[in-house]
This record gives C-alpha cells, sequence and structure tokens, in this order.
C-alpha cells in the first residue's frame, strides 16, 4: 500500500511539475494562453470493456490520445484527427488489466490529463 501511495505521489508530482513548466514558457514568449481542448470526459468511468471519450475542440487539429499506468509507461497510444466542435471516439480495454490509469489528450498547446479506472 505504501508503495502505491508513493507511485500516485510521484505521478501526480511529475504531472503537476510538468504542467508548471509548460504554462511558464507560454508566459515568458509574451503569448495568449490558448485553450483549444475543452469538456473532456470518459463515459462509463470506470469501465469493464470500453468506454467513450468526449470533448470538445475549438478547432480542427490532430490530437494525441495516451493512456497509462500509474508508474508512467504509455499503454495505449491513438492519434485522432479532431474537428471543431465536439469530437467523440470509442476506447476498448482490450488487454489491460483492471486499475487505475491516467488518459490525457494533447494538442499542440496543452496537455489534459484524467483518471479512468478500468474494472
Amino acid at each position: 500500500m505504501k508503495k502505491l501511495l508513493l507511485i500516485i505521489f510521484l505521478l501526480t508530482f511529475t504531472f503537476s511539475y510538468t504542467q508548471e513548466k509548460d504554462s511558464h514558457a507560454i508566459i515568458k514568449k509574451n503569448e495568449p494562453i490558448s485553450t483549444t481542448l475543452l469538456a473532456v470526459t470518459a463515459s462509463p468511468n470506470p469501465l469493464t470493456t470500453r468506454t467513450r471519450i468526449k470533448f470538445t475542440s475549438t478547432k480542427n487539429q490532430l490530437v494525441e490520445f495516451t493512456v497509462k499506468n500509474l508508474v508512467g509507461k504509455t499503454v495505449y497510444l491513438e492519434k485522432v484527427n479532431a474537428k471543431r466542435g465536439t469530437n467523440t471516439f470509442q476506447f476498448n480495454r482490450n488487454n489491460l488489466n483492471n486499475g487505475m490509469y491516467i488518459y490525457s489528450l494533447q494538442s499542440d498547446s496543452e496537455i489534459i490529463s484524467k483518471r479512468l479506472v478500468i474494472r
């Protein structure tokens, strides 16, 4: 249990440091911060076999969808051509074990990460 808590702490620290570092880089360039991905959800979550990932994009863009385990290893990667407006695609569990994962959507200017639970 202590190892799991340590892993979660390190993972959270790594994500927050990465996002903080990126936001400072944007501010230093004196460019406005632009949000291109909004309302990211996975339904159902927790999932048993598949879930639907839904998000809104403010422009046409290539978005990278990744699923990582709690150690930070990428276990799934897919590139999605997002159109302006609401986008939906399906994620199948395939051979992933039960547990908690972190899924993220990454565009050219931002990364949004959330939890995903597989039962």
